[in-house]
């Protein structure tokens, strides 16, 4: 809550509920009185009331619109009520108000990471943490933008810089964990330690909450991108982490009205507490643990075997100096891998001879480049076991990642992505669409998707079906007609957790 000012400065230590009657007693006497105005709203925030907040700051910057902590105020409450849009604007206006006030751009900077701005994100944090060197709240929100932007060499200095003003700051051991996964294992198992331990419940309660959705998360990596998938308005995420589960559960945790499993890889799943097993047992959960320990990579050609319209290539789980069982032409990745990173394609059997160390899987490589030339990589969502579009990639090369492909920059690709969405069936064909359905049903998940070529034959070749797939809406405007597409994944995945 902003600092209260003028006649505020005295009720501070008041209940809000005392505060907000105080105020609406001065407030009958004159009415005309914007600081005072400006204090109710700040008392209404705090008592939770983001509606009333919001109207009685509106009213008191109607009257002054100067009042920075109105501006404030208003700003917290839409960033409450997860109008994220309006928030970033007030809070703007606020900070050119007051410029020198290095929370402002904090909380400026915070807002456009929610709106995915992560570029503004970044350079109000800058500038917050230049005017206070020595604030731990703009150095971890600057190193967890950086974090989203893919750049953590340049995130771990002022998670290292925030913890040392304070060495308990869970979001920057948060992020020292990812930052450090890779080049230093030992040392980012010791930060993830010192987050989770201290802390292995995290609550992101609704404004307007309808329901609660319990979800069961891995601290190290593995969960499913929730995104946009999830009505934040009105659904309250308790974020359950459960490699460091201790004891009996809180008994809050069994108030929950849906249980989400979000460890969506199979390969870096943890393995349950007792605590969190018995607490499951029994329980109705969603993507349930048992179903997704069967979507490794090796697992899919014997699960999905039988259904017609699919290729599903051999793949064999590697580790060892032993040459792999494949021949070339083969993919390598590392197990638990995704976009592509560490992948390389080999098509020469001696160099396939010496695999990198490490546990691997090694892929036949089926080509699948259409006759124009171009390689399509097609994306759909399994929610419910019901099939829904989600992008078309389309690229030069074969291996197809979206943010390489450089659709943004080709109008055509994308007037084909935009057919594929309105209309998948006639895009890819009956018979692929009726071998998506039975994909669905057959990993017999809550929520999935399918990352898919298509052969000459109209033939479907699997690449990966599993959880782990991202959904998320666009605000470039040169890629927003990917929305309706994304709007009706979230609003089935939405339906899905209302049925439970």
């Amino acid at each position: 809550m902003p600092t209260l000012t003028g006649i505020g400065r005295r009720a501070r230590a008041s209940p809000p509920v005392m505060a907000v009657d105080f105020y609406r007693s001065l407030l009958r006497r004159d009415p005309r009185l914007a600081p005072v105005r400006a204090d109710l709203a700040g008392a209404l925030l705090a008592e939770g009331d983001f509606d009333g907040a919001v109207a009685e700051s509106s009213a008191a910057l109607a009257v002054d619109p100067s009042l920075v902590q109105a501006r404030v105020v208003r700003a917290t409450a839409l960033k409450a009520l997860c109008r994220f849009d309006e928030a970033a604007g007030e809070f703007e206006r606020a900070a050119s108000l007051a410029p020198e006030r290095a929370m402002l751009l904090v909380n400026l900077g915070n807002t456009y990471a929610e709106l995915a701005r992560l570029g503004d994100a970044e350079r109000v944090l800058r500038r917050a943490v230049a005017l206070a060197p020595g604030s731990k709240e703009a150095l971890v929100s600057l190193g967890s933008v950086l974090v989203k932007l893919e750049r953590p060499a340049e995130a771990e200095a002022p998670c290292r810089a925030a913890l040392a003003l304070d060495p308990g700051l869970i979001a920057a051991h948060q992020n020292l964990s990812g930052i450090l996964a890779k080049s230093d294992p030992e040392a980012a198992r010791v930060h993830r330690d010192a987050a989770y331990r201290r802390q292995p419940v995290f609550i992101e309660r609704a404004p307007r909450p309808e329901r609660t959705v319990l979800v069961l998360a891995a601290a190290e990596a593995a969960n499913v991108p929730l995104g946009d998938l999830i009505e934040r308005a009105a659904t309250t995420v308790i974020r359950w982490y459960v490699e460091y589960a201790t004891g009996d559960p809180d008994p809050m945790l069994a108030q929950a009205d849906v249980v989400f499993n979000a460890i969506g890889d199979a390969d870096l799943a943890p393995q349950f507490p007792p605590s969190v097993e018995r607490f499951l047992d029994g329980r109705r959960v969603l993507n349930h643990p048992a179903k997704v320990a069967l979507t490794r990579r090796c697992d899919l050609p014997c699960r999905l075997a039988g259904i017609p319209g699919i290729v599903v290539p051999a793949v064999t789980r590697h580790a060892g100096a032993a040459p792999p069982e494949l021949a070339a032409p083969v993919l390598v990745r590392p197990i638990g891998s995704h976009g592509g990173e560490g992948l390389r394609r080999y098509d020469d059997g001696e160099a396939l001879a010496v695999l990198p160390p490490g546990a691997c899987y090694v892929t036949q490589f089926v080509d699948y480049v259409s006759a124009d030339g171009w390689y399509r990589k097609y994306r759909v969502i399994f929610v419910a076991g019901r099939p829904y579009p989600y992008h078309l990639a389309i690229s030069r090369h074969w291996l197809v990642h979206y943010w390489t492909s450089g659709m943004e920059q080709d109008v055509a690709r994308r007037e084909e992505e935009r057919r594929f969405l309105a209309n998948p069936g006639e895009a890819i064909g009956c018979g692929a669409m009726a071998a998506l359905g039975a994909i669905g049903k057959r990993l017999g998940l809550d929520y999935a998707g399918i990352d898919f070529g298509l052969l000459p034959d109209g033939r479907l070749v699997v690449f990966e079906a599993n959880a782990t797939m991202l959904v998320h809406s666009e605000r470039d405007p040169r890629m927003t007609y990917r929305n309706p597409a994304v709007a009706a994944i979230c609003s089935a995945f939405e339906a899905t957790i209302a049925r439970r």
